[in-house]
């Protein structure tokens, strides 16, 4: 999934106003799939933080790339 959002994020525009958030959620991803596997609770909550944090960015994404409809 955080492979997805790196793909999306590399086609926005360079002054897309997406790019700082998308961009702090990659680099989180990084940071905490970097660790070792999840074996407590708590880790295992971070990593579903996470996973619904590249959802969302995924949502964004593809809304800011959806053709506005023409009135």
């Amino acid at each position: 999934m955080a492979a997805d959002v790196r793909h999306r994020f590399e086609a926005l525009p360079a002054d897309s106003e997406l790019r700082p958030l998308t961009k702090a959620v990659l680099e989180e991803s990084v940071n905490r799939l970097s660790t070792g596997p999840a074996t407590t609770v708590a880790r295992i909550q971070n990593r579903a933080r996470l996973i619904q944090a590249l959802y969302r960015a995924l949502d964004r994404l593809d809304a800011a790339q959806r053709p506005t409809p023409a009135t």
